[in-house]
């Protein structure tokens, strides 16, 4: 699976140590609540889902992803799932 990184920072510019809840909004938007140690505030972002949709990598990145997750199994992990009886094409 590709994606892309959501930059999350304060007003004050500092970076969240944790997200405390994500969500959707009842306007469509995406939701991310997390707690800010340097200005001791809470902060909520908010995201329109569309823009969200927009940026979005395109097909061919995450086919391309998918192919290289195939392409990175270890023997030991094929041997193993061949004992499963799960056979992969080739």
């Amino acid at each position: 699976m590709s994606y892309r990184h959501l930059p999350l920072t304060c007003e004050c510019g500092e970076v969240p140590d944790r997200i405390l809840e994500v969500g959707l909004s009842d306007v469509h938007e995406l939701v991310i609540h997390f707690w800010c140690a340097e200005c001791r505030r809470s902060v909520c972002l908010t995201k329109p889902l569309t823009e969200c949709w927009q940026e979005c990598p395109p097909p061919e990145t995450r086919q391309a992803a998918q192919v290289a997750l195939v392409h990175t199994n270890s023997e030991a992990d094929a041997r193993f799932l061949r004992a499963l009886g799960i056979r992969y094409p080739e």
